[in-house]
């Protein structure tokens, strides 16, 4: 997704403040005066495993295809949604993992949660929608997790170093979000393809998970948002599910929110063709770790391939090495 930085509230004062477009028209009873985030409670405190992930599982993934769920789906020898759920147990910080599936993935994903060892880890009926999936999952937390950390079931490539980072700047300033700054010239178009409006790449960012969010923050949000739908008509749209990520629920009721630097190898896998960069990435992740003498619970396995994208593969795997000079 692509944040523009005008359209989000900065945790400084100073400067007039810019509502999340859906708040123009929706127009939330706000005071952003109020919810200017205050020192003592954002102040960083001794670490302590008072995070609750939530992974939204529960779509199908029509551009991946395959006759399996996406989250499902073999990627480097294990279900895509077990590398995320690594990561997840290797930040110190977390305490609690809910994985939000379909209903009828429900004893699969239990599954792979126990062959990975994850203890901390449980497996909810999912929602319709992405949001939705969320909100049930930000409920089936425990009181004593203070923090929702949400990363997407299709981002396998992250790392916790990421993850722990991503806590910390929360800590600072009550919500953020990974992200790229955008690097290629952004345009509009209408729906014949005719450019609109040339976007300043300024300022603009490709949002990322994971996004961590102070659960309070996220509860009144989502209160919110129940109120406000429920003052329309039955028909209407469901308000839930037009935020395009998680933290754009923040930005409409109000919050403020920081983007701070993601990973540019932590993509994710939409299609099939991005397992492959995916599994190279993995890959390389991997014997840097052994290279380091650091152990792997598993090793990476990857799927044997035609010669043609076996040979894509391998020079993926070249590109995203020490060659290039990014760290993984």
């Amino acid at each position: 997704m692509l944040k523009a930085e005008g359209s989000r509230l900065k945790a400084e004062g100073g400067g007039e403040q810019t509502l999340h477009p859906l708040a123009s028209s929706l127009q939330p009873p706000m005071s952003l005066k109020s919810l200017e985030p205050r020192a003592s409670s954002l102040e960083r405190p001794k670490v302590s495993a008072d995070v609750g992930v939530v992974i939204p599982a529960a779509g199908f993934g029509r551009r991946f295809g395959g006759a399996t769920r996406k989250s499902l789906a073999r990627v480097a020898g294990r279900p895509l949604v077990a590398h995320a759920l690594r990561a997840c147990v290797g930040a110190r910080s977390v305490g609690w993992i809910i994985v939000a599936t379909h209903q009828l993935d429900v004893a699969a994903m239990t599954r792979v949660l126990r062959a990975e060892g994850i203890a901390k880890g449980h497996v909810i009926e999912g929602g319709d929608s992405r949001a939705d999936s969320v909100a049930r999952g930000v409920a089936a937390l425990p009181p004593e997790a203070r923090w929702v950390l949400i990363h997407d079931a299709a981002r396998p490539c992250v790392r916790a170093a990421l993850i722990e980072s991503a806590i910390e700047q929360a800590r600072r300033h009550g919500a953020i979000a990974c992200g790229l700054p955008a690097g290629v010239t952004v345009k509009s178009t209408d729906g014949a393809g005719q450019v609109r409006l040339t976007l300043d790449r300024d300022g603009l960012w490709f949002a990322q998970t994971p996004q961590v969010m102070r659960r309070d923050w996220l509860a009144d949000a989502l209160q919110r948002v129940a109120q406000w739908q429920s003052r329309q008509a039955p028909a209407s749209a469901d308000l839930l599910s037009q935020f395009p990520d998680d933290v754009a629920l923040l930005e409409w009721a109000g919050y403020p929110v920081r983007m701070i630097p993601g990973d540019p190898w932590n993509i994710k896998v939409t299609t099939q063709d991005d397992v492959l960069l995916a599994e190279a990435i993995l890959q390389a992740q991997s014997s840097r770790l052994k290279a380091q003498g650091k152990s792997t619970t598993k090793n990476i396995r990857v799927r044997a391939l035609s010669p043609a994208r076996q040979r894509a593969r391998d020079c993926l795997a070249g590109a995203v090495g020490p060659a290039r000079g990014l760290e993984l």
